[in-house]
């Protein structure tokens, strides 16, 4: 695999000469071909490497990185090579670490494998250390992938990427350039492969041309456009951010997709000053002062279960009941489904609701009972497939309750008819329960739209 060694450099006298006789030793073993492009440096710079066996070239005037590696890069293309290892010419990249990059590059091809020196924390000076991890966060983001170190120069390009590139090399680019290679990678398909390297900050090294401050606000302007064009791309947020903090964080006995739910539906929150939850609580409001006690055909009364209290029925439990049997006694050939696990005293909620109907009078033969479940969705998804056989299958709970049930029922595919279990509805009664229903979907529909969005398959096969 015939591969270029390529070498921007600007007003490196100090180094260059040092840096490129080692590269050279290392290229020898390799047979590999070098090239520096000399930036109009204005110390003799190109002079000290001049007589050494290399192709060297010198932009006038300065041009800045983005050119310099640009020109390497053609130049690498015109010679009919398969790749490109890049490296600064300050000695803070190890020349020796080079047949490493090559062999990553044989074994994960079509790659762009990138020295990755985060991992050196202690000998990295702490502002160039939280400026790196800030542009990690953007580029990653906008690339669509998590992205170990994205300010690093020493890095192996396929020629087959290069040659597929179009981007602006103009001077002001200068270290965008190398941000938005990324980024342009990461929309083709392409990720990076991290390869450990030593942070190497040495005393005597010249001042960085990296600009903290000015460069990383050009990165983030550019990352910025990037991110806009694509609709806030925000499946690339995820799969860069949030995914792999959900794979390294799993917390035993605890549901880590309900948590980034929950965040999801505190982000939103803020960000629409919670107009959002109050858009949700007239939603929940309107359900619950609409929805009638009956339909004029019913052939299958579904009741909601709630948690049993020390094994009793609860008020909101027993209301759905009688309303249960209210509608029995208008539609006496119609089937009951009973919703509810959560076993208490030995009895589940639904066993306690058949046997409180078959006390006042409902026969056995039409009851039935869906008790493996411990939550609303899961009861309706479990007696999804029973409850689809009819025409007009009604749903009585609390009508409080009713636009959650709404929600979930019409996610899973079911046409549930909501039947409210008060007569009348009375908000300041129930005003706490309101605000609850109001955050549970908030967090559910929030987490679901983001999960469409993302395309994260197991959120969407939990809710819906």
């Amino acid at each position: 695999m015939k591969t270029v060694i390529l070498i921007p450099a600007y007003n490196e006298a100090a180094t260059i000469r040092e840096l490129v006789q080692r590269v050279i030793v290392v290229a020898e073993e390799l047979s590999l071909d070098i090239v520096v492009v000399d930036d109009g440096s204005t110390d003799n710079t190109s002079e000290k490497i001049s007589d050494l066996p290399i192709t060297l070239f010198r932009n006038e005037p300065n041009q800045g990185k983005a050119a310099s590696l640009w020109r390497g890069m053609q130049w690498a293309m015109e010679q009919g090579a398969e790749g490109v290892i890049s490296l600064d010419g300050d000695t803070q990249h190890r020349p020796e670490d080079i047949p490493r990059f090559v062999k990553a590059a044989e074994k994960h091809p079509n790659r762009i494998i990138i020295g990755s020196r985060l991992h050196d924390k202690d000998k990295i000076p702490t502002s160039r250390y939280r400026a790196n991890r800030f542009a990690n966060f953007w580029v990653a983001w906008a690339s669509g992938y998590p992205i170990e170190d994205s300010q690093t120069g020493f890095r192996y390009y396929p020629v087959s990427f290069l040659r597929t590139l179009d981007l602006d090399t103009s001077k002001d680019k200068g270290f965008v350039f190398e941000s938005e290679i990324l980024i342009q990678a990461g929309w083709q398909g392409i990720q990076t492969y991290p390869l450990p390297i030593p942070a190497i900050y040495a005393d005597n090294l010249r001042e960085s041309h990296f600009k903290g401050v000015e460069d990383i606000t050009k990165i983030t302007r550019m990352i910025a456009r990037r991110i806009i064009s694509r609709g806030m791309f925000l499946p690339g947020l995820y799969r860069s951010t949030f995914k792999p903090m959900l794979q390294r964080n799993a917390i035993r006995g605890i549901d880590t997709d309900a948590l980034w739910m929950l965040l999801i539906s505190l982000l939103v929150g803020l960000l629409t000053l919670g107009l959002s939850h109050l858009w949700l609580l007239f939603k929940v409001i309107y359900r619950a002062s609409s929805s009638p006690c009956d339909f004029k055909d019913i052939d299958v009364i579904n009741v909601a279960g709630h948690a049993l209290e020390q094994g009793e029925l609860s008020s909101d439990y027993s209301a759905r009941l009688l309303r249960a049997l209210q509608l029995h006694k208008l539609h006496p050939q119609a089937k009951v489904l009973i919703l509810g696990g959560r076993p208490q005293s030995g009895i589940s909620e639904a066993q306690a609701g058949a046997s409180f109907l078959q006390l006042h009078g409902m026969p056995a033969g039409l009851i039935q009972r869906e008790e493996q479940s411990t939550n609303t969705l899961d009861n309706l998804r479990n007696s999804s497939e029973w409850l689809n056989q009819f025409t007009t299958p009604v749903v009585v709970s609390n009508r409080y309750h009713l636009q959650r049930i709404a929600v979930l029922s019409t996610n899973i595919g079911l046409k549930l008819l909501p039947v409210a279990a008060e007569t009348q509805f009375h908000p300041i009664k129930v005003f706490w329960k309101l605000i609850v229903e109001t955050v549970y979907l908030h967090w559910y529909l929030s987490g679901r739209y983001f999960a469409k969005l993302t395309g994260h398959q197991r959120i969407l096969g939990k809710s819906g």
